[in-house]
Parts: structure tokens; sequence; C-alpha cells
């Protein structure tokens, strides 16, 4: 059987049956959903797809049975197996096919026979692409198999032992044909392609790496607001999920942006008006993480050479045992938001402070002693626990030395 038909681009019809494992399962016969499409847990379809992967190499009765009922949760696999290929040879008469033995087993092997019905399945294609791609360096190739990835191998079986091994290794293919598809394109200044490439795989992965490639190509095109945007959903994304603070890769970037946006003045008193505050407070100033270094290093320098004293003080949220608060979790969230508020009400108007992430907060105390500090933390903590639910979480605080800025 031949499984690996002629080049398939992603929507274009098939006669014959057609297999899509790329993501969301999915078999039909000339153009048409096979009624065996069911439970993608179900064990006939199962056995289905393992037989139409595997191909003419087809599978051995123990390795079949090990990929089907390895979890030693069935009493009698053999009994359930023979079952499974009567299920599906009975279904299979059902499905419009052409009268046919289509399963066939040889010496304790298992094939797919196709009796003559062409069969396309979009794994083996991708595969076969990207190696292809890999070793020739060939730009189409690789963009080719780059498109055919729509997403995870079996996404609905990925929990399946079979499944996970031959889903990583695509998965390596892909990021491997991705990379360097992106240095290539790149380097031949192809960044309309190369958007719509990245773009692609932030939606399959928002990893950073995806995200920096769509950055850095939004920046290659003077599209430095957009590429602001792509930032900030970046750098909210990996904050709300995991408590991350952005990379120094992702800093380097909202510098270059942050260096490029510019907004056009006729007047020094019009670009002074658009460096003040929009709304004045009488509280802190609260910044973002990555404006926070920048107001940072300039006090340190400041203090190196005038009689100014700054100290770093760190607030951090624990449960009421002591312990960290779990990520994502609505206490955490609730207690971040809260603490935001009390160290708001807590300093003065001359100090900065930033979320570094959601159970941290970084304070730069300015014209303030270190003999200060636990007077200042005492009133944030007195602030916090005003909260209903401030009986619930701890905050702790370390302060960094003066002399150690």
């Amino acid at each position: 059987m031949n499984t690996e038909q002629d080049a398939y681009v992603p929507g274009m019809e098939h006669e014959g049956i057609t297999v899509f494992m790329m993501g969301t399962v999915m078999v039909e016969y000339n153009r048409k959903p096979m009624p065996l499409m069911g439970n993608p847990q179900g064990k006939m379809l199962q056995l289905f797809l393992i037989l139409l992967y595997a191909g003419d190499k087809g599978v051995l009765r123990e390795e079949l049975l090990d990929m089907l009922y390895g979890n030693g949760e069935n009493t009698n696999p053999s009994g359930s197996l023979r079952a499974a290929v009567f299920r599906l040879r009975k279904t299979l008469e059902g499905c419009g096919l052409p009268e046919h033995e289509y399963i066939r087993t040889d010496s304790g092997i298992y094939r797919w026979d196709s009796g003559g019905v062409p069969v396309y399945i979009d794994a083996k294609d991708f595969e076969t692409t990207a190696r292809k791609a890999l070793k020739q360096k060939d730009e189409f190739l690789l963009k080719r198999a780059c498109g055919l990835y729509q997403g995870e191998f079996m996404a609905q079986l990925a929990g399946e032992k079979w499944v996970s091994i031959i889903g990583v290794r695509c998965q390596e293919l892909y990021f491997d044909c991705l990379r360097m598809a992106y240095y290539i394109m790149k380097e031949n200044r192809e960044y309309t392609d190369l958007l719509e490439l990245s773009s692609a795989a932030c939606e399959l992965y928002p990893y950073e790496e995806c995200q920096i490639m769509k950055i850095d190509c939004l920046i290659a095109m003077k599209r430095f607001k957009d590429a602001m945007q792509v930032y900030d959903q970046a750098v909210t994304q990996y904050f709300e999920e995991q408590g991350l603070p952005p990379s120094e890769k992702m800093l380097e970037r909202f510098r270059t942006m942050s260096g490029q946006i510019r907004y056009t003045s006729d007047t020094l008193k019009d670009i002074r008006d658009s460096l003040h505050e929009r709304d004045r407070v009488n509280g802190p100033y609260y910044c973002s993480y990555p404006a926070f270094i920048d107001c940072y290093r300039l006090l340190v320098r400041m203090s190196e050479r005038i009689d100014f004293t700054n100290v770093l003080l760190c607030c951090t949220l624990l449960d009421s045992k002591g312990k960290p608060l779990d990520a994502g979790g609505e206490l955490l969230k609730a207690a971040s938001s809260k603490l935001h508020e009390a160290i708001g009400k807590s300093i003065r108007k001359g100090d900065v402070f930033t979320c570094y992430n959601p159970s941290q907060y970084l304070v730069m105390l300015n014209g303030t002693s270190q003999e200060y500090c636990l007077r200042i933390y005492e009133r944030i903590d007195r602030n916090l626990h005003l909260w209903d639910g401030g009986r619930r979480v701890k905050l702790n605080y370390q302060v960094m030395p003066e002399s150690l800025l």
C-alpha cells in the first residue's frame, strides 16, 4: 500500500480514503466522513488508525495488543482484539468501500490491505516532506511541511503511549522546519510570508520562541505598534498562567519597539505635555516591569554621585501555612490585586513599584534608609489584611541593602 500520495495542500480534496491525523482526527471516503468516526477513544477506531498509519509494514500482534490494551485494565486483550477486528470489518462494509478483506493477518502481523483504494494520510505526508525539506534545505518544502502540521498528532488521543511517541517526533520535525524556514525567509526578507508562518506557529504553540519570531518579523516590517501588541499579549499570558516576568530576550524587543514608536509634535511644549502622566495620582508611581528596570537603573546611577538613598523591597504572598500560593488560582489572583492596592496606600508619591509576578511585588523606596523598611512593610501588611480574605494569606518581605544596589 502506498500511503504517500501526490503532493497535498491543506484543503485539497482526495479520492479514496483520506485520513487527517495532524490535530483533530478525521477520516473521509471520497470526501465524505466515514460512519466509523465516533468516540476517538474507541478501540475499533484506534485499530483502524494504527493499521492505516503502519501501512505495508504492518504491526506485530504483540505490539498491537500493547498499543490497544497495554494499560492492564482489560482481562482478555486477545479476545478484545479479535472482537475489535470483527467490528471494524463489519463497519467497513457499510462505508461504501468496494467489497474487500481490508484487514489481513499473516505470521502474527496485522496489515491494512487497501484493495486498490487510494489512501492519503496527512501525517505520513508531513513526515516525508519535513525530512526531505530539512535534508535539502528547500524553502518551498519547509513551508509546505509547516502548512501540513495542523496540530499535534492525534491530539484527541494524546494520552495513548503510541500516539505520544509519534507526536513528539512530529513536533520536533515541525520546529526544525519552522526554525530553518524562519532563517531562510528572514535572510531573503520575505517578511509577508514569514509573518503568516510565525502567526500560524503562535496559534499552535504560544511559546516565547514563536512569539519572538513574530515580533522580529513585525519589527522588520516597521509595524512597531503591532509588534508591541504581540509583546503585551505574550507577557500577559506568561504572567497570568505561570507567574513569570518577561525574559531578557523579550525585554530586548520591548526596548527596540519603544525606541521606534514616535509621535509627531511641533513644539517642545507638546513633547513635554506628552511626557506627563495622563492621570495625576497622589500615590506612588506604578509601572510595568520593563519600565521598573529602567527606573531602578537610573536611580542607582543617581545615588552614585549625589547623596540619595534608595532601598529595594520585595513583598511575597504566601498561603496561611507559609507555602507558595497555587499559580493561576483564584486566591492568588485576588490577593495579588489587594496587595497592589495595599502598596499603593502605604508608600509615598516619590516611590516606584511593580508586579514582578502575581505573588511578588518590587518596591523602590527613594530617600528611605533601611531602618524604616520594617515600618513600611508593617503598613503594607496591615492594609492588605483589611481585606476580608486577608486571613488566608501571609506576606513576607526581603530588603536589599542600599550598598548592594
